[in-house]
């Protein structure tokens, strides 16, 4: 490149820096300043958008991180142990409400009967027994259920306890429907649901 190239990228503003007897010279020296200093800029810029990157990448990360952080602290990891505390819980409360329902149907039934009240106290404890243990084993297996699949929903979605309750007790109550003999103890499954809801909710206030 010819002296009179250089000049051609000298700035106005630097001129005055060659307008000296020794110009050529003078021309070189503004010329390799000019050069060093767009050494220096484009060094700069490349260390600035290297920074950038790093920091985006950083920030990136943390949001990930964090992000996994969140959704493991907020999920509900599978445990047996819960899964069989909460089926035992069921079962025990289920039957022994279901019991008592069987036991209070089983009275009503006995004072309606004609055959029971002619019959002998042998036979009326008999039917009693039947009835309070088909209650509680039919009453204390829905209930298992119900908190079973209120476990399996907490895992696999943990949606809330007040969605948990509804989404078990369709399904559960659902479940009884499938069998027309099992239809009559919809009512008294739906009282277990709702004492259960009552009990969350004076835990909570």
């Amino acid at each position: 490149m010819t002296s009179w190239e250089r000049s051609r990228f000298i700035p106005w503003t630097r001129l005055n820096e060659v307008s000296v007897p020794e110009y050529e010279h003078a021309k070189e020296q503004v010329y390799r300043s000019l050069n060093r200093d767009a050494i220096k800029e484009k060094e700069s810029v490349s260390l600035n958008g290297t920074t950038d990157t790093k920091n985006r990448t950083n920030t990136f990360d943390a949001k990930v991180q964090t992000g996994v952080k969140t959704s493991s602290r907020n999920s509900v990891e599978y445990s047996t142990p819960d899964l069989v505390r909460s089926l035992a819980f069921g079962a025990s409360i289920g039957s022994i409400t279901g019991a008592v329902f069987g036991f209070m149907d089983g009275m009503r039934s006995a004072g309606e009967s004609k055959i029971l009240k002619n019959a002998s106290n042998m036979a009326k404890g008999k039917f009693l027994m039947q009835g309070t243990t088909r209650a509680g084993a039919t009453f204390g297996l829905f209930f298992s259920g119900f908190h079973g699949l209120k476990y399996g929903i907490r895992v696999a979605a943990d949606p809330g306890v007040i969605w948990e309750m509804v989404g078990a007790g369709v399904l559960s109550l659902g479940a009884l429907t499938i069998k027309p003999a099992m239809r009559v103890n919809i009512p008294y499954a739906g009282m277990l649901i709702g004492m259960d809801a009552f009990s969350y909710y004076m835990r909570v206030t």
